[in-house]
């Protein structure tokens, strides 16, 4: 199964997304903290990052960002509740194979996450 990171500063959705994809036998590294998710990008591989975007002090854009800057080629999918199109547009130029609004469904996140890591 695959390395994800996942950074939400929102508790319960770091832990309800962290016990879902646990519960798919994925290796999760979840952060509520912005600036530890941003340490981690750039000192370890991840098949996939998973990320809000409305978080201090770094926020998901920039996370998306260093993402795309140090790993080019590891998808990224962002959970959020701000879905203002020019957002959304942004996260996919910076390499946002998914963008799933808050709140989520489950099969939801489950199937995101398959998608992705099939195509990679």
């Amino acid at each position: 199964m695959a390395k994800v990171l996942l950074a939400d500063d929102e508790p319960g959705v770091l832990q309800s997304v962290d016990l879902l994809l646990r519960s798919e036998g994925h290796e999760v590294t979840a952060l509520r903290d912005s600036s530890d998710a941003a340490r981690l990008l750039q000192e370890e591989k991840f098949d996939l990052f998973i990320t809000d975007i409305r978080m201090t002090p770094v926020d998901g854009m920039q996370l998306l960002q260093l993402a795309h800057d140090t790993h080019p080629e590891m998808p990224t999918i962002v959970i959020s509740a701000y879905g203002a199109d020019a957002t959304q547009q942004e996260s996919y130029n910076l390499g946002c194979r998914a963008y799933i609004k808050k709140p989520f469904v489950i099969d939801e996140v489950l199937a995101a996450v398959a998608q992705v890591l099939s195509e990679t």
